[in-house]
């Protein structure tokens, strides 16, 4: 062999991001100068060079490149041993390449996410949500999951409780939520939770997310039922009304066709004298009744021109900022003619980070309190408060020092302050005018 190659550390170990290096000894046993081409080969091929790439020797010289290594911090460079080799190839005599071979000690790292899909489920006894688990770290992670509320009022069930997510995939698990009560009517109620991440390779992670439980029977049902019963009412009546009519024409048919018979005409003349007159009192009644029977339907037309239409709402506010920087602010505005009833309210503060933050519709202060008093704030109005349509609902929030949670990685450098709000949007909705009553059967003359 006119040229050798040997490589002076076989093995060498490797912090993904960080740099390797590993000399590499190159002679020419011929007889003539000879250059030679130098390059890596094997799975580090993509971040790996050689310098220099050319070299040339006299015969019976040696020189020394260097070969380098740049592992990215990625799950497509596995944790572990990696084989990989040098070609050298004389430029005089290729057929005579050698390829000296060594191996990568790769160290693995951890880099996992996890997100809430929804943030905010809502359902009237159960709802659904799924988190999503990133691995992108080279190595496989395990992960357990856990789910709980404050207040107790949800019940959870995650399927499966715990996984295996391998390097640079990711895994989805579903949270199942049950509310502890049963809501039959009312507004909406707002149940703040949280889902913990947990693995003892990485930092735990916790996802916030909030449970709109909707009432069984909604705000509008018992307006709905009262109307129509109103409704059924007056239909009752005036059927009534009809068929009473009906029954009385043909009973005085039959007893006009006996008295024709008869021979007392003058008995039967005088009969039929009473009944004319029973007949006109029985229509002056009827008359009274249909407009009784009107006015109801008329009530029942204004009560359904005074209906409105309620649509259930659940919003988020979120404020980033950095410290000593301007106040920030996030709004909601009330679409035009419409009225928003705010039943619910919770506010979070995940960090603890320090400064102020206030909550107001239009230029009415709801909530002004230091961000350092509290991390979660949970209120429930039994009286709603009221916005009309074109006002904002605004929080506004200054930071003075964005506070750190324990092993946070990596350190926060903005203030996070969050608000979850719910209730009502209703809107006037104007129905058609009220049907008009039948007109009273004309009163039968006496013969």
């Amino acid at each position: 062999m006119t040229t050798t190659a040997t490589l002076d550390a076989p093995s060498v170990t490797l912090d993904p991001g960080g740099v390797g290096s590993v000399p590499l000894v190159i002679r020419n046993n011929g007889d003539i100068v000879e250059g030679y081409h130098l390059e890596v080969v094997g799975p580090a091929r993509g971040w790996a060079s050689v310098e220099p790439a050319e070299m040339s020797l006299y015969p019976g010289a040696s020189a020394t490149a260097s070969v380098m290594f740049f592992p990215p911090r990625s799950a497509t460079v596995p944790a572990g041993e990696l084989r990989y080799g040098v070609r050298v190839v004389p430029t005089e005599h290729p057929e005579e390449a050698v390829v000296p071979e060594g191996s990568l000690d790769v160290l693995p790292f951890t880099d996992t996410t996890a997100e809430l899909v929804p943030r905010t489920s809502q359902g009237r006894r159960g709802a659904r949500a799924r988190v999503a688990v990133d691995n992108r770290g080279n190595q496989a992670v395990t992960v357990a999951l856990r789910a709980w509320d404050q207040a107790q009022g949800v019940d959870f069930e995650l399927k499966p409780p715990g996984i295996t997510v391998p390097a640079g995939q990711a895994a989805f698990v579903d949270v199942r939520m049950h509310a502890a009560t049963t809501s039959w009517r009312g507004p909406a109620k707002t149940l703040p939770f949280t889902v913990g991440v947990d693995s003892p390779d990485a930092t735990s992670i916790t996802l916030d997310g909030t449970f709109l439980q909707q009432p069984m029977l909604p705000r509008w049902l018992l307006k709905a039922a009262l109307l129509a019963l109103l409704v059924l009412a007056g239909l009752a009546a005036l059927w009534f009304w009809l068929l009473e009519g009906a029954v009385e024409s043909a009973a005085q048919e039959a007893a006009q066709e006996q008295v024709v018979a008869a021979e007392e005409a003058a008995a039967q003349a005088q009969e039929a004298a009473e009944a004319a007159g029973a007949q006109a009192g029985t229509a002056s009644g009827n008359a009274e009744v249909a407009e009784e029977a009107a006015g109801r339907v008329e009530d029942v037309a204004g009560q359904l021109n005074l209906a409105t239409s309620e649509t259930p709402l659940a919003e988020r506010l979120e404020v980033r900022t950095a410290a000593g920087g301007p106040t920030r602010a996030d709004e909601f505005v009330i679409p035009a003619g419409q009225t928003l009833e705010l039943t619910d309210l919770v506010l979070s503060n995940p960090q603890g980070d320090f400064g102020r933050v206030r909550i107001q519709i239009a230029d009415r202060v709801l909530f002004d309190s230091a961000l350092e008093n509290f991390r979660d704030l949970d209120y429930h109005f039994v009286t709603p408060i009221v916005g009309v349509g074109g006002e904002n609902l605004t929080m506004t929030v200054r930071c003075n020092t964005v506070g750190v949670p324990l092993e946070a990685t990596p350190v926060p450098t903005q203030c996070d302050t969050a608000m979850y709000f719910g209730g009502v949007l209703s809107q006037p909705v104007e129905a058609g005018p009220a049907p008009a009553a039948p007109p009273a059967p004309e009163t039968a003359a006496a013969p």
